[in-house]
């Protein structure tokens, strides 16, 4: 298990945008990046396996397999296989706007009505050796899912209602090459894994906020404390809140492990201020004391602990 991160966010603005961070922060928004990554490995798979071919002559590079079926017939499922395809390859980010289109491209596909049973023998077989191989990316990593019911319920694909807390993927969008590779890659050549794209884009393999809690609140502000693994999550992703909510955001992060702790302060998506250095530790005469942080004064109690 990692080190965390502790980290805590004071948020001022308007009322209104105060309740929509505050739905973030509790998970209360729907993902569509999920339901666009769960169409698109679906869209993957039928691929692979020949139940829809590209309409063109084009060649993934990223995945030859997915297009060895060759040209197809030009009927609208493969017309549409064939867009979602060049958006694949070309890294479309899964903001609202583009999971929406994405979904279209899923229904035109007609793949949601080609459910476990009625499937060829020849194509069960190569959708379960990608499934066998993926499992842990794909599905529940922990679960005992079988093949059958997980890809019977890609074709229910039901939206979520919620996601996780402080969902950052719902902040700075990912991408959908991304997403179909997973986070340990490996599906998609020349495609990072997520957990490379996680950490270089958002500064954090898990980019959620863990143990959250609201620890103030009212009408024009709200503190969140979460931790996050590592380390804090990338300037970037914080500015966007920032930008996004219209508000003022003070961030503060430590973890003990690495002796690191920081200040930023954000206007409306603009870094304004920063500190930055190393926690100052007491030092202990009594060999039952444990050392505690003095220090730097700006970081004392203002967050929920030190991390570790």
């Amino acid at each position: 298990m990692p080190n965390w991160c502790s980290n805590r966010m004071y948020f001022s603005g308007e009322p209104a945008q105060i309740a929509e961070i505050k739905r973030l922060a509790s998970g209360a928004v729907t993902p569509f990046y999920r339901r666009a990554t769960n169409e698109g490995i679906q869209l993957f798979l039928a691929g692979s396996a020949g139940l829809l071919q590209i309409t063109e002559n084009i060649r993934s590079e990223q995945c030859p397999g997915v297009t060895a079926a060759g040209r197809g017939a030009v009927s609208p499922e493969n017309i549409a296989f064939t867009c979602w395809l060049t958006h694949l390859q070309n890294g479309v980010l899964l903001d609202e706007q583009n999971c929406l289109m994405l979904h279209e491209l899923w229904l035109q596909s007609g793949t949601g009505q080609r459910r476990w049973e009625g499937l060829p023998d020849d194509v069960r077989e190569t959708i379960t050796v990608h499934f066998t191989a993926k499992r842990g990316d794909w599905c529940d990593i922990w679960g005992n899912e079988d093949v059958s019911v997980w890809w019977n319920r890609l074709c229910d694909n039901v939206l979520p209602e919620k996601t996780m807390p402080f969902d950052l993927l719902t902040v700075l969008p990912t991408r959908l090459d991304i997403e179909v590779n997973g986070f340990n890659g490996g599906v998609l050549n020349g495609v990072p894994s997520a957990y490379h794209w996680y950490t270089e884009r958002y500064g954090v393999k898990w980019p959620c906020g863990y143990d959250l809690n609201i620890s103030s609140q009212g009408d024009n502000f709200i503190q969140v404390d979460f931790d996050t693994p590592w380390c804090q999550p990338e300037s970037d992703v914080v500015a966007e809140l920032s930008r996004r909510f219209g508000c003022t955001l003070e961030h503060w992060y430590a973890e003990q492990g690495c002796n690191f702790c920081g200040w930023q302060l954000y206007e409306r998506g603009e870094l304004v201020d920063v500190l930055w250095g190393e926690l100052e530790w007491s030092s202990p005469t009594d060999d039952d004391e444990l050392p505690e942080v003095t220090g730097p004064a700006w970081i004392v109690d203002n967050v929920a602990h030190y991390g570790g």
